[in-house]
């Protein structure tokens, strides 16, 4: 791991910290060197001098003097920051309890290459044309010290990386200060670069390692866990006190790093090392073992084959973008290496990356989008071939189809429903559209569903509307409102939009949650059918956890959109200031009217504080007040403070049932593709069943351990119900119809509020339902759901995908209404967004409470982190010549083509699906079939003449392509992997 931190104190002090050393007296064998192309230029190499280090600090250079020049005549310099590199434990027991000093030349090999990555992106500011910009220059002087101990004196092998604050552009040239926001933003690739690097090379001195996946993280086979965690005393001082302090992220835990700093002691390495050997105990077999198999196997090289470099980086491409569509270059490397940790190094596949960027199937981007800051950002070329492809469909979608009602019929319902200026003026166009796809962009809670309530009643008779949503619960409350069936977007897509066609009109809600590859499936499953979409959504609110905001997006294309700006949820003057300044970003002055605002405590306090206000309400005010969190882990806490308020109440049963239940694993659909993302104690469940390996559809699989086949690929053991194990391949099914789960303990009285987590259609459940559980026999529940009020017994043994349900996460929230609200944001929080916290605020109607740590620090949170989702188009700066508008003139003729094409598609399904439904029906009692034959024979004579004329009409369109005389027209971009404009093209309209 790297922690950077800022450096503090004067530059005397700073250089006696490093060469003397401060809470134990340095070994001979801790060496320092001086490092950096500006070191070389210097004539500075080997042990670093205090003297020279000293002044280097205070920013004296070549017979420059860095710094500003104050009024009062002093110079203000900062002296430089402190990048520190620390090894796994077992790493620094191998090395210093257990004497391989070849590990420590590792170490100090790795941390080179990891300081070389972080050189490339050394920068200064400068002022051009009055404005400031940025340069990198890629010139770094640092000093390096290595240390063997921690503050409290545990083995820890770590190097301290003070970079000097200078740089310039190359021998000779004038010193500037140095800029390291792009090597912040690339330490954690850094950090990556270190830990494959050195898992490499201990592996070429005899040693396996065991790794994570996920996060890139290592240790050595054969070193005991528990003497690692004895030998992390420090750590665990950190740990404690974060956890205490509802202290996350790195940032935070350094916080707890200097809060726990014990008093300085001066002891001397020898004893040190003495101590450590002591402290080996019963594991001193297990470490000298260790050291002796690596010893047997000696020193190696091992090469990278080029097949696994592929692999390694071909998944860093996919997993990144399949959450962002814009990502730095540091990060796709980072999850390359992640997932191939001691397999391959930087060398192995950097060069496949810059492969990839000759070929133009990585793509620079230039302008910002989304929070990141993009040193080197990078969109993949499919990626942005997806992105032009909704262009085209909305093209297809201009005047193709009939308006769904009449004026007159529009206007009565608008009157019927009391409906708003805003809302009326979008009845009428919603009404009256001949488009096939259309927007309702509203501010949250501005009456969507009424709005289509409305048009429900003004359609005519042949017009069916269908609710989807990301979500089942979104889904399901659409429908409720509007009184129209509901169902998810993804069990749509799955069906292939079977049943539709130009009667039905797709009312999608929360379409900002919709990722790229979801709305572009909708979008041709309307293409091919001819059903209407309308889609509903905020482009503030909580966006896509996949890639993408195909909704914004399709706006900035030329989505024809109804406007509402007018919120109808809000029913007070506070909680309409609260939302307005929330969505303008301001979002100090949103808290400021706020209900109640509380802070000053961590998050587990704060937690307690608002179960305690939250139990002092009535029953009535309990079940319009919603608890919302930010995230799981934040949830569970919650749950767990009102059991315990509830308990004390006597409003939950006095006697628990300890049950198992089945939380999400996390992993993403490229991870489920790969064994080594698996891990023992998960289960596993199938949407198929695959009849030649035994596997029953929803059955409940245990991981019990990984295996390889006779050609060395890896394989994942599950156990069924009655113990028979079955090898799988991960690789040979589809991750969208794979759920890994991690197995969990919950207590379970009467009287307890649950969440159904999944989609059951067994019982009848939608994600995110929740109830209460009227009586508890063994694992059997009744359960009365909040939806019907129906009680239901639920053998929670068998179908376990459910939790308590008390706080509810944002996401689950959205498109929900309550009379009051209270939200804990814990400002370390990743989630903790501006979408975020404007989705839990305008979820209320009267009153929103909140507590975070420091108001101040989350209102400057949510201003910097957005929680906006990166589009390509916007990153390559195309969103202009990509609209429907700016290609209409290249494109039209092939767009032409393509409305004539799709007609025929049209009907093309329509007598497929007739001589599918003939068919069946031939199969039941004689005298149907007799009466439908000969119409199925008509149509599979009208398929088969239609076929002929598309193939004709193809040859020709070739045939004009190819001739000399004619320009060739571009491959139409109805589907994605067939537009070549941005291949051809590089970025630039031809």
């Amino acid at each position: 791991m790297i922690h950077p931190r800022r450096l503090k104190g004067t530059p005397a002090n700073i250089a006696r910290y490093y060469t003397v050393g401060d809470y134990y007296t340095k070994g001979a064998d801790e060496h320092s060197e001086w490092g950096g192309a500006i070191a070389r230029d210097l004539g500075l190499e080997g042990k670093v001098d205090g003297a020279i280090f000293a002044a280097l600090l205070e920013g004296k250079v070549a017979g420059q003097q860095l710094g500003r020049h104050r009024a009062n005549g002093d110079i203000q310099h900062h002296p430089g920051w402190d990048f520190a590199v620390n090894a796994p434990k077992s790493v620094s027991i191998m090395a210093l309890v257990a004497g391989d000093r070849r590990i420590i030349d590792a170490h100090e090999q790795a941390v080179g290459t990891a300081l070389s990555w972080m050189e490339e992106h050394a920068a200064t500011r400068a002022r051009v044309n009055g404005e400031i910009t940025e340069r990198t220059t890629g010139r770094l002087l640092f000093a390096r010290f290595t240390e063997h101990a921690s503050r409290e004196l545990d083995p820890h092998l770590h190097t301290h990386v003070v970079v000097m604050n200078l740089t310039n552009d190359g021998v000779g040239q004038r010193f500037t200060s140095l800029e390291t926001r792009a090597m912040y933003a690339e330490q954690m690739v850094a950090g990556q670069i270190y830990r494959n690097e050195l898992a490499h090379l201990l592996r070429e001195r005899g040693y396996e390692v065991e790794f994570d996946p996920r996060k890139g993280l290592f240790e050595i086979r054969g070193v005991p866990r528990d003497l690692m965690a004895d030998m992390s005393q420090r750590a665990q001082q950190i740990d404690a006190h974060a956890k205490e302090h509802g202290l996350t992220g790195q940032a935070a835990r350094r916080m707890s790093f200097y809060a726990t700093r014990g008093p300085k002691e001066k002891v001397s390495l020898e004893t040190l090392h003495d101590q450590w050997h002591v402290r080996l105990g019963k594991h001193e077999q297990a470490v000298e073992e260790t050291r002796l198999a690596a010893e047997k196997i000696g020193d190696r090289t091992l090469d990278v084959p080029t097949q696994l470099a592929a692999r390694s980086m071909l998944f860093g491409l996919r997993q990144s973008e399949g959450r962002e569509a814009v990502n730095n270059l540091g990060r796709l490397l980072r999850v390359a290496l992640a997932s191939h940790v001691g397999e391959v190094r930087l060398r192995d596949i950097r060069p496949l990356a810059q492969e990839h960027e000759a070929r133009r199937k990585l793509l620079a981007t230039r302008h910002q989008t989304g929070d990141e800051i993009h040193t080197q950002g990078r969109t993949t070329r499919r990626t942005a071939r997806l992105e032009l492809a909704f262009s085209d469909h909305l093209a297809l979608a201009i005047g193709d189809a009939k308006p769904l009602a009449t004026q007159a019929r529009l206007v009565e319902q608008a009157k019927a429903h009391d409906l708003n200026a805003g809302q009326r003026a979008g009845l009428l166009h919603l009404g009256t559209s001949e488009d096939r796809v259309i927007g309702v962009h509203g501010v949250a809670g501005s009456g969507k569903s009424t709005l289509i309530a409305s048009l429900k009643h003004a359609a005519g008779p042949d017009v069916i509307l269908v609710a989807l949503a990301p979500t089942s619960s979104a889904a399901a409350e659409l429908g409720k409102k509007a009184k129209i069936e509901s169902r998810t977007v993804a069990s749509l897509i799955a069906g292939g939009g079977r049943g539709l066609d130009d009667q039905h009109t797709l009312v999608v809600d929360e379409a900002g949650q919709l990722g790229n590859r979801q709305a572009i499936r909708l979008l041709e499953i309307s293409r091919l059918t001819g059903a209407r979409i309308i889609m509903l959504g905020d482009n503030r609110q909580t966006g896509a956890i996949q890639q993408g905001k195909p909704f914004w997006l399709m706006q900035r294309l030329g989505l024809p959109t109804v406007e509402l700006t007018e919120p109808v949820r809000q029913r007070n003057d506070a909680m309409l200031a609260a939302v307005a300044q929330a969505r303008l970003g301001n979002y100090a002055d949103s808290i400021g009217h706020l209900d109640k605002v509380v802070s000053g405590a961590s998050s587990d306090v704060l937690a307690a504080g608002l179960v305690e206000e939250w139990a002092r309400l009535s029953s009535r005010s309990k079940d319009r007040t919603n608890i919302l969190v930010l995230e799981n882990a934040t949830r569970l806490i919650v749950n767990s403070k009102v059991r315990e308020a509830l308990k004390t109440e006597g409003a939950i049963a006095a006697e628990d049932a300890r049950l198992s239940i089945l939380a999400p694993s996390g992993m993403t659909d490229q991870e489920k593709n790969f064994a080594r993302f698996y891990a023992r104690g998960q289960v596993v469940t199938f949407a198929r069943d695959n009849a030649g390996l035994g596997i029953a559809r929803d059955a409940p699989y245990k991981i019990v351990g990984l295996s390889r086949d006779s050609r060395g690929r890896q394989r994942v053991s599950l156990s069924d119900e009655n113990g028979r194990t079955i090898q799988w391949d991960p690789r040979l099914g589809r991750a969208s119809q794979i759920n890994v789960f991690r197995e969990e303990d919950r207590v379970l009285a009467a009287g307890d509020r649950i969440q159904w987590r999944l989609v059951n259609h067994e019982l009848g459940l939608k994600n995110a339902e929740r109830g209460t559980v009227e009586r508890l026999d063994g694992p059997i529940a009744s359960i009365r759901w909040d939806r019907d009020g129906k009680v239901q017994e639920v053998d929670l043994s068998q179908h376990r995908t459910w939790d308590h349900g008390y706080a509810e996460t944002i996401y689950a929230a959205q498109s929900k209404t309550y009379d009051r609200v209270y939200v804990l944001a814990p400002v370390n929080s990743p989630l903790v967004t501006g979408q975020n916290y404007y989705t839990a605020i305008t979820r209320a109607q009267f009153g929103v409470k909140l507590w975070t740590e420091d108001p101040e620090r989350l209102a400057e949170k949510l201003t910097q982190k957005s929680g906006e989702k990166t589009s390509s188009l916007e990153g390559l700066g195309r969103l202009d010549r990509s609209s429907i508008k700016g290609r209409a003139g290249h494109h039209g003729e092939r767009l032409e083509r393509l409305r004539e094409q799709q007609l025929g598609d049209r009907e093309a399904r329509r007598v497929r699906l007739e001589a599918e439904r003939a068919e069946r029906t031939a199969r039941e009692p004689d005298g149907i079939a007799a009466d439908l034959a000969g119409r199925a024979q008509s149509a599979a004579r009208f398929l088969d003449q239609w076929l002929v004329a598309l193939l004709d009409r193809n040859r020709s369109d070739e045939r004009q392509a190819n001739s000399p005389h004619q320009s060739a027209p571009e491959i139409p971009a109805n589907l994605p992997s067939r537009n070549e404009e941005l291949e051809r093209g590089g970025g630039h309209d031809r």
